[in-house]
């Protein structure tokens, strides 16, 4: 009897146990790295409990325990938040590499109150102490009157040994409140990319005055230019070599502010010969978004890209049908980027067909005025 007895407490307990794992899933650790923000997300599944802990890489965080009222409904809540994360950026990590992620970007600017007394910002980026840690950095306002970033540039360059380290340059995050996007005031910024010998990441706001020096950078991975493109810009980047770029996004604007060329300025872009490792290629924010579709399709550099981001701009039924009309050409790619558009209901529900993801989000209606219709980018001033 006494055997008997330890047998059936034997099963129990295994019974516990077993019954234990099936409602623990491991705990999932996730980490986000951009220019500015550099945080954790982990998520843990006990029973019907859900713990999510998150906040800033070398930080305990915060964390919030949710209870649900069975574990399935607890594993569905926590697949549905992973997902969430992961389509935000978020990238699944060892919870051990996590832990030891330091915070590897920071953002540099001037608030109202600094520029009004006077607070230098070059100053204030030369006395962190951290900032040889860091390899991504963003310089924000550095005028709210319209200055331009001639003094700025030329300390950082005269301080360049501080900057050798950055992998990652956002110049010019200026807010809409600070300025207006055609008010940033930029220079020829090619002597600091110079003095960045690992930089492989640059984002740029702004393009008045604005210079990248026709040059030969095998480092870079992705170039991203947020505003009117002059044509001194676009000669820069089609005179100088990018052999490893795989990202690409240029906004096109509008003319008078910043954009005054003929759209056939880009076509030269589309070529898997100037960039061979190209797999993400957005012309965006374009008056003639319909054109460039076509430029993609007619281009032997579409057949290597994962993404075609052609969002932002003026985007029609038109463009979306060469599209649909021209299913071998884009069937390979994984994502189609259409956000901001001027689609019909009837393309829309068309394009949900399409064998890859697609964002159609923010459709929006053409202004008429004196019986004319008239269509207008995201960003134009």
């Amino acid at each position: 009897m006494v055997i008997f007895a330890g047998i059936v407490h034997a099963r129990s307990v295994l019974s516990v146990q077993i019954s234990t794992i099936k409602n623990c899933i491991m705990k999932r650790v996730f980490v986000f790295q951009d220019f500015k923000s550099q945080k954790f997300w982990s998520i843990e599944v006990v029973g019907t409990d859900v713990t999510v802990n998150y906040g800033k890489l070398g930080t305990d965080g915060q964390t919030q325990v949710k209870n649900y009222a069975t574990t399935e409904e607890a594993e569905k809540a926590a697949s549905k938040l992973i997902a969430e994360k992961t389509k935000k950026g978020y990238v699944e990590t060892a919870e051990e590499t996590a832990r030891e992620m330091k915070v590897e970007a920071k953002k540099y600017t001037l608030s109202y109150d600094e520029y009004e007394n006077n607070v230098n910002l070059l100053d204030k980026i030369l006395k962190d102490k951290h900032l040889s840690e860091y390899k991504q950095i963003t310089i924000g306002c550095w005028d709210y009157e319209g200055g331009d970033c001639s003094a700025l540039l030329q300390g950082m360059i005269e301080n360049k040994e501080k900057f050798a380290q950055i992998e990652g340059l956002f110049w010019g995050d200026i807010e809409q409140e600070e300025q207006e996007i055609s008010w940033i005031e930029q220079a020829d910024i090619s002597p600091l990319l110079d003095a960045m010998p690992k930089l492989k990441d640059l984002k740029i706001k702004g393009t008045n005055n604005l210079r990248l020096g026709k040059t030969s950078r095998p480092e870079l991975r992705s170039l991203e230019i947020i505003s009117g493109l002059p044509t001194e810009v676009v000669e820069d980047i089609l005179g100088s070599d990018f052999p490893n770029l795989e990202k690409l996004i240029l906004y096109v604007g509008v003319e008078d502010y910043g954009f005054e060329a003929d759209i056939e300025i880009f076509r030269p872009l589309f070529s898997k010969e100037r960039f061979p490792k190209l797999t993400y290629l957005g012309i965006v924010n374009s008056e003639e978004q319909d054109k460039i579709v076509e430029m993609f399709l007619e281009s032997d550099i579409l057949p290597q890209l994962e993404t075609m981001d052609v969002s932002a701009g003026t985007l029609k039924d038109e463009g979306a049908q060469l599209l649909l009309d021209n299913m071998d050409k884009i069937a390979h790619l994984k994502f189609i980027n259409m956000r901001y558009n001027y689609l019909s209901k009837e393309m829309k529900k068309q394009l949900q067909s399409l064998p890859m993801k697609i964002d159609i989000a923010e459709t929006e209606e053409a202004d008429e005025y004196d019986g004319e219709l008239w269509y207008y980018p995201m960003i134009t001033e």
